[in-house]
């Protein structure tokens, strides 16, 4: 992460290196990331013809409209679950229906079918959720994410899973266990099959973790992996066709 004066000066001095910038940062006490604030960088870089992928939080209609002009992608953090929303996003004023509620409104906000060679994802607006965001359990929590899910039916789905990061409270956290990673994305799966293509995001475990858990994905069906082991990479070698991309995985 680089903040806007760094980018800026990395896209002036190399301006043919990057396609795209993901638009990020701290939430506020409300838990949205005060875009508008930065609404004259965020112009300035879109007029520059850089696609601009948003981290959001909670906005409001107001908020949502006025990005809309340079959204090429949302990357909406979906939580519906209780104990994430209070226990580690401190949001005690908010529930999983505020989540569920801006992610429709930004759906029918933004809209916005997506034609490429890939056919996905069909909309703008695409949920992310992390598996084990409960310092490393994964409970009963994830399994009510995935079921809404399910009844709301996004066209592109991204899967993260929690890695215990050095410097944070949640540092000394175990990495979720992989058995149960395998099984809710196994449930994501089984239940989104017919509407939802899945995706490994960036935030999941490297080493033999990743190794592991990637096999067991693309088993069960995941068609993006960011990323993804070299376990992976030897498995598909001669067995189907891989299309490589230099991109956010929401921008594919």
């Amino acid at each position: 992460m680089k903040t806007k004066e760094e980018a800026l000066d990395l896209i002036e001095k190399f301006p043919r290196r990057f396609k795209s910038i993901l638009i990020s940062g701290g939430s506020t006490l409300e838990g949205k990331v005060p875009i508008l604030s930065h609404i004259a960088f965020i112009e300035k870089v879109y007029s520059m013809g850089y696609k601009l992928n948003f981290h959001t939080g909670l906005l409001e209609e107001e908020e949502i409209r006025a990005i809309k002009p340079y959204v090429e992608r949302i990357s909406f953090d979906f939580v519906y679950d209780e104990r994430v929303i209070k226990e580690v996003y401190h949001l005690k004023e908010k529930t999983k229906e505020d989540f569920e509620k801006t992610y429709l409104l930004m759906r029918r906000i933004i809209g916005g079918r997506i034609e490429n060679p890939l056919r996905y994802p069909e909309t703008r607006v695409v949920p992310h959720i992390t598996l084990g965001l409960k310092c490393g359990e994964i409970d009963e929590g994830e399994e009510d994410t995935i079921d809404e899910l399910a009844c709301i039916k996004p066209t592109l789905l991204v899967i993260d899973v929690f890695i215990p990061t050095k410097g944070t409270p949640f540092e000394h956290c175990p990495v979720p266990d992989i058995d149960k990673v395998v099984k809710m994305i196994d449930k994501a799966r089984r239940r989104m099959s017919r509407t939802t293509t899945l995706f490994l995001g960036c935030m999941r475990p490297f080493g033999p973790y990743r190794d592991t858990l990637d096999v067991e994905a693309y088993k069960l069906g995941v068609k993006g992996f960011v990323l993804p082991s070299r376990n992976l990479k030897d498995l598909l070698k001669g067995k189907e066709e891989v299309v490589e991309v230099d991109e956010c995985c929401a921008l594919i």
